[in-house]
Formats: structure tokens, C-alpha cells, sequence
């Protein structure tokens, strides 16, 4: 599906031609600007053998009406009238309207008329409410008073400027004195007329309290002797209107030769006119916007060719200003009711919008076969569900009017669409903020940065769809604070710890709204370590006197001037050097040291340094005796200081498991060996067979013996040749 904003011509335009066309047609409905009314017949079930002619004689008839009017009821168009004669309280008329308008809603548009010897138009009708008491404050006193031509300058400003589907109001804060200009006398009456509401409220010493009471009783609107609490909430109560029409009168004609049978309810008059045909009226006291009333009925056809000659009927009522209006009630097809939703609820600048049809067509035979779609921005389409996006923000009324396949086009469906901003788009990416020389090309990329060089990262992929970004929040570590704003998509950072930041950047457009995105950032260590224990035993554990194999990787990522290496051995344990890989040792009680007098270049030849030493558990060591190793590396070019990570527990047991000791029992040395393996061999079997045999207790299991189970499991781990660590297969 697509959207237009062609011009009419080709199909579309055979199809606005055909909606033109459509709307020429006679309708089954009409529609008062506050009440709709609609009438269907329907043949009587129970009627199908005919009277006269071949036509029926009995027809249920139903009229609907229903109240039009906002969803929330309707809006106000206020104009606030002041008296800034010479003998106006202007500080109490200011003060009352400043309080006024804070009452007035969102919805409601205000304009304000100033009147000395002459009047002004100050703020035509506006939703700005700071530029209207901008205007207000800027009030001065003096002249006369011609009140007469500020009442006629609000009332053209409301008739001319004034919403259809609003409620007109005239707000005067005066003394009621006029000695310039047109009499105000005959105000109140053209207002009442035309639906303007007044309201008067005195200000000032003089008041002309019957003039001013005149202008409220004559169009149903307020008086106040002076500002009050009072006087605003009655105002803010008085036009909270949901009243769509009221003294609602429908007067149903049936021809001679229809006779009226019965009706729900019931009407209040039934008369047989001179012409012999006959009035029904209902009474309608007031109808709510959105609400429906049905009155059913049944007629009776007493000859041939009756149904033809039915009239028209009428509907009468008071508008919601209070106008009185009248419908005329034609017989024939109801027209479809328009309605539609749309997708995203709350769309914005970048959403493309779907409109779905939920139009109906009441007819229990019509269909449907003409939509127009009016999107508020100069755009329409034919398409039944189209699609549309809005690239500017703003406040958009979108129509749909559906027509049947009898012609008959429904009321405009109309539906108020606010497209928001599109929060801006963040990105950002890392690189080099210069040329780093080739040895290091490889070791340091955009994404794995080293300690101690600065980077630069780029936002400039950022963008805003709507207009632009105006800030750059910048969080280095994550933590939710911003360590840096800029204007500019670029700024640079050095990193001081190793290890993955994550680094959050949060960009800002000239609305305020806000997108944040995140990247980790590993950053290299100067040097990467890792220290490996090896013990022949799970978990790093060996027997008293067992020999532990320690490792120190060392992986040079940036040039160095010099290096040092201090490893802390557990006390009581035994260390001796096997290689130290070009570095000079130092032994101090439980602390060893290496010390590098040389240059390191990441060069792939001298980047990777190991150095093997052992540990040697203590004779004695009770049950278990554990120890960590602790280790640390720096230079003093570039300056840093970092832990040795990797294997640091050692833990020396006198008790181990009997699968365990004879796994690794050397028959030869008559001892164990933790490094032998994880397998039980033919000759650890024969040793185990002649514990068994003799009773005697396995070494190193805490006096453990072995009994006929226990043998069936070495048995079974010797002919397997699974580890003894594993679970038996």
C-alpha cells in the first residue's frame, strides 16, 4: 500500500468524481451541526403475504438519534473583554483575568479586546497563553469608554474566527459605562442569537449592574457584582458543556393511507392533521455528545402506493450555544459510519503510520466501496488501508469518509494525530587520535586500545532526523555519571586500568530528548600475565613434600624500559628457580623477585617472556595445609603496576582417596607421585590387590583400608582406563 499527494487525475480522480457524486445522492441520515438523525425500515417478518399490490403492509421503522460533539466535550473560544477606560479598575481586572485564563484547558483558545475610546484587538483567538497575559500585563488606563464597539469587535472576532464545534463566550471585565461610540444595548440580543454566551463581571466603583445583568440573562450567562472565587469557579462549571442539543422536538409525518400502529417509546402527541396526514412528536428534554436514542415504530400501509408518498420528517432542537436549528429526516438509505485506528498510538516524525478501516456499513445488504482519507497535511489517498508518514511534528486531524454501494457517503470520521519528535539516533566509534609507529599496528586497534594512549571517540554517525543534535554526554566508566559534555561529535580519552570499560554515550537534541548507546572498550594491559600451577592433583593439590610446577607467561603489548616481577610464596613452602628467561633473581625469605634490564619491543621476538619455578610442599602438614602465591609485575617506563592473575592456591593433604593414591603410587619407589597420571596401571592393580589380600592400610588415606567393593572399583577403573577423578563408565 502506498500513499498519494498527486493530483486528481486518471483513477483517482474518477474516484473523487464518484464520492462527488455520492454525496448528490439522496441520504438515509441527516446531520445538524449537534444532533444526527437517521432512519431505517425494515419489512415486517410476519408480513410476506401482501395486502394490496403486491406491497407489505406493515414496516418497523427506527429513528436514531445521536448527539454530536468532541469525545471530551467541547471546547471554549473565550474572549476576554477589559474596560481600560479612565474609570476602570485595571489592577482587579488583570488580576481576575491572569486567574481566569489558568482555568481555561488546553483545548480552549482565548483572545482579548481592550476598550477605552475606542477598541482594540490586542490577541486575536490563540492558544498562546503567554502572550496573551504578556498582551494583559501591558494594559494601561485612560479615555472613555466605548463598550459597545469592543462587544461588537468580540463578537465578529467569534463568528468570524471561531471553531464550529466550540463554544463561544464573551468574558467582560468593565463597569458596564459606555459614553462613546455604538450603543451596547442591543449586544446581548445579537449574541443570544448567533449562540454567544456573556459573561459580566463588575470592575470598578460605578457599576451598571442592569446592563450588565441584561447581557447574562438575555444569553444564558453570568453576572458577578465583582472578581471572586466564586465568579471563576461558576465560570470553569458553566461551560463544561456535554450537552450536544436540548428541547429536542421530532415531529414523524405519515402520509395519508400510513397509519400509525405503536412505538417505543411511546410519542408524546399523535394527531390527524387537515390534510389527512397524520404528526408524531416525540420530546426530547437534552441529548449528551455521543449519546443514542432509538425510537422504534411500527406503520401500517392501508393502500397500494402509500410507502411512496411518505414525506420528510423534521427534528427541532437548541444547538449546544443554544440555537435553535432543525433536521430534516429524509427516507432513505443510512449511510456507512467511518471509523478507523492507526498504528504506532503515539507516532513520531520517523513512524510510518498504518491506518486500518473499521468502517461499517448498517445496511444488512450494502457494502462498502469508497474510502477518501484526508491526512491534515495537504495529502490524501483512496487506498482503503494506507499508509502515511508525517516528516514535520504537529497536531494533524485526519478525515475518512466511506461511501456505500447506494451512494450514501458517511460523516466525516476525523481523528487527531500529534507526531511527536524522533528521539535522536547515538553511534560512536573509537580510533587512533594519531599515528602509532607499525610495531604496535597489530597489538593496538580502535577497539583495543592500550593503557596510558589517548583515543579518540567518534560521534559524528549520530544524527537527529528531526533537526540536530546540540550535546554530547560522555560516560567513560559506565557508572550513569557524565565525565564529559561537548558540542562537537569528538573527544578524546586516555584510559588508566586495563580490562573492558564500557563507555555510554548519550546525545541530545534541541528538544531535549535523549538517546543513549554503549560500546565496550577493551583495553590492553602493558603487559598481559598469567600464572599457571601445576600439582598432578585436581584443584591444585599435592601430598607433603609434593613438588608443584608454577609458570609466569609474560605477553609485552606496548615497549617497555625495563621490567619487574615479585612473587610471594606461601610460608613453609620450598622454592627453587628452573628458568628465569633472561631476568636476574633475587631471593628474600617467601619473596622472589626478577628483575629485566632490557629494552622490550612488541616485535614478535622478545614479546613473550616465561619463567618456571617449583614449590615444595612442607613435610608435615597435618590434614591439609593451603597457601596462595601473590604476584606483581611494573616498570617505571611507562610507569604502571599490575597483579599477576591466574592460578594462586596451593593446598598440600596428608589424606587422599584410595583410587587417588593408587593411581599415582610408584611401585618401584614404594611412594607416590602426584605426577604419574590419572590411570590405575597393571602394577598399581597388584599393589592394590596385596593391600587387599593383607589388610594392611592404603598410605596416605588416613589409615584406610581396602575392602571388596572398593577393589571391584580399581578393578574396573585398571580395565577401563577411565581417570580416577571421572565417574566409572
Amino acid at each position: 500500500m502506498r500513499t498519494t499527494s498527486c493530483a486528481a487525475r486518471g483513477r483517482p480522480l474518477a474516484a473523487l468524481l464518484f464520492l462527488i457524486a455520492a454525496l448528490m445522492l439522496s441520504w438515509a441520515g441527516a446531520v445538524g451541526q449537534s444532533v444526527y438523525v437517521n432512519q431505517t425500515v425494515e419489512w415486517c417478518d410476519d408480513q410476506e403475504v401482501t395486502r394490496r399490490g403486491g406491497e407489505p403492509s406493515l414496516a418497523d421503522v427506527a429513528l436514531h438519534i445521536e448527539g454530536l460533539g468532541p469525545v471530551n466535550g467541547y471546547p471554549i473560544d473565550c474572549v476576554l473583554i477589559i474596560d481600560v477606560s479612565s474609570t476602570a479598575d485595571l489592577s482587579s481586572a488583570k488580576s481576575f483575568a491572569f486567574d481566569l485564563i489558568d482555568r481555561f484547558s488546553d483545548e480552549d483558545r482565548i483572545a482579548l479586546v481592550s476598550y477605552a475610546t475606542t477598541a482594540r484587538l490586542e490577541v486575536p483567538l490563540t492558544y498562546d497563553r503567554t502572550a496573551l497575559k504578556t498582551a494583559i500585563a501591558d494594559l494601561t488606563v485612560g479615555g472613555k469608554s466605548a463598550l459597545g464597539l469592543a462587544m461588537q469587535m468580540a463578537r465578529k472576532e467569534l463568528l468570524e474566527v471561531g471553531r464550529d464545534d466550540a463554544i463561544l463566550v464573551e468574558v467582560m471585565l468593565a463597569d458596564g459605562q459606555s459614553n462613546t461610540g455604538l450603543e451596547p444595548s442591543t449586544e446581548g440580543e445579537i449574541a443570544a442569537d448567533t449562540g454567544i454566551h456573556i459573561v459580566s463581571v463588575g470592575i470598578g466603583n460605578l457599576i451598571n449592574r442592569n446592563l450588565l445583568q441584561s447581557f447574562a440573562s438575555e444569553t444564558d450567562g453570568l453576572f458577578y457584582r465583582r472578581p471572586s472565587e466564586e465568579a471563576l469557579q461558576a465560570i470553569g462549571e458553566k461551560f463544561e458543556v456535554d450537552v450536544a442539543a436540548s428541547e429536542i422536538r421530532i415531529d414523524k409525518r405519515l402520509p395519508e393511507g400510513l397509519r400509525f400502529v405503536t412505538a417505543s417509546p411511546s410519542p408524546s402527541q399523535v394527531e390527524t392533521l387537515s390534510d389527512g396526514s397524520t404528526s408524531v412528536i416525540w420530546r426530547i428534554v437534552e441529548l449528551a455528545i455521543g449519546q443514542e436514542i432509538t425510537i422504534e415504530m411500527q406503520i401500517e400501509a392501508l393502500e397500494a402506493g402509500a410507502w411512496a408518498r411518505e414525506a420528510d420528517s423534521l427534528l427541532t432542537y437548541a444547538d449546544f450555544r443554544g440555537v435553535v436549528g432543525s433536521i430534516s429526516i429524509p427516507v432513505a438509505n443510512w449511510p456507512p459510519i467511518a471509523s478507523f485506528e492507526y498504528d504506532p498510538e503515539e507516532p513520531t516524525t520517523s513512524d510510518t503510520i498504518e491506518f486500518t478501516d473499521l468502517s461499517e456499513d448498517t445496511n444488512d445488504e450494502g457494502e462498502i466501496v469508497a474510502w477518501h482519507w484526508d491526512f491534515g497535511d495537504g495529502n490524501v489517498s483512496l487506498e482503503r488501508n494506507p499508509l502515511h508518514r508525517y516528516p514535520e511534528q504537529g497536531m494533524y486531524d485526519v478525515e475518512l469518509v466511506v461511501i456505500d454501494d447506494r451512494g450514501a457517503a458517511s460523516v466525516a470520521y476525523a481523528a487527531e494525530i500529534v507526531i511527536g519528535n524522533t528521539p535522536p539516533y547515538a553511534s560512536f566509534s573509537a580510533r587512533r587520535s594519531e599515528p602509532i609507529a607499525d610495531v604496535d599496528a597489530d597489538v593496538m586497534t580502535a577497539d583495543r586500545p592500550r593503557v596510558g594512549v589517548e583515543i579518540l571517540l567518534d560521534a559524528s554517525g549520530s544524527y537527529d532526523l528531526d533537526d540536530s543534535i546540540v550535546w554530547y554526554l560522555w560516560d567513560f566508566d559506565g557508572d550513569g555519571l557524565v565525565d564529559e559534555t561537548t558540542e562537537v561529535p569528538e573527544v578524546a580519552h586516555t584510559f588508566d586500568e586495563p580490562g573492558e570499560h564500557s563507555v555510554v554515550l548519550t546525545v541530545v537534541d534541541k528538544q531535549g530528548a535523549q538517546t543513549a548507546t554503549e560500546k565496550k572498550i577493551d583495553v590492553i594491559a602493558p603487559v598481559t600475565t598469567l600464572r599457571t600451577i601445576e600439582t598432578g592433583l585436581p584443584d591444585d593439590w599435592t601430598i607433603p613434600s609434593g613438588v608443584v610446577y608454577v609458570t609466569l607467561k609474560l605477553g609485552l603489548n606496548t615497549t617497555l624500559n625495563g621490567l619487574s616481577i615479585t612473587e610471594t610464596i606461601p610460608m613453609g613452602w620450598t622454592f627453587e628457580l628452573i628458568e628465569a628467561d633472561g631476568a636476574t633473581l633475587r631471593e628474600s625469605g617467601g619473596t622472589i623477585e626478577w628483575l629485566f634490564l632490557e629494552k622490550f619491543i612488541p616485535d614478535g621476538v622478545n614479546s613473550q617472556r616465561e619463567i618456571r619455578y617449583t614449590l615444595t610442599a612442607p613435610a608435615s602438614v597435618g590434614e591439609t595445609l593451603q597457601g596462595t602465591i601473590g604476584g606483581k609485575l611494573g616498570s617505571s617506563s611507562p610507569r604502571f603496576a599490575l597483579t599477576i592473575s591466574g592460578d594462586d592456591r596451593v593446598t598440600a593433604t596428608s589424606v587422599l582417596s584410595i583410587p587417588v593414591v593408587i593411581s599415582r603410587w610408584d611401585v618401584t619407589a614404594g611412594a607416590i607421585d602426584p605426577h604419574l597420571g590419572e590411570t590405575i596401571g597393571f602394577d598399581q592393580i597388584q599393589y592394590a590387590v596385596s593391600l587387599w589380600l593383607s589388610g594392611d592400610a592404603v598410605p596416605n588415606t588416613g589409615n584406610l583400608t581396602i575392602d571388596l567393593a572398593m577393589m571391584q572399583d580399581l578393578i574396573a577403573y585398571w580395565l577401563t582406563g577411565s581417570s580416577v577423578h571421572d565417574p566409572l563408565p
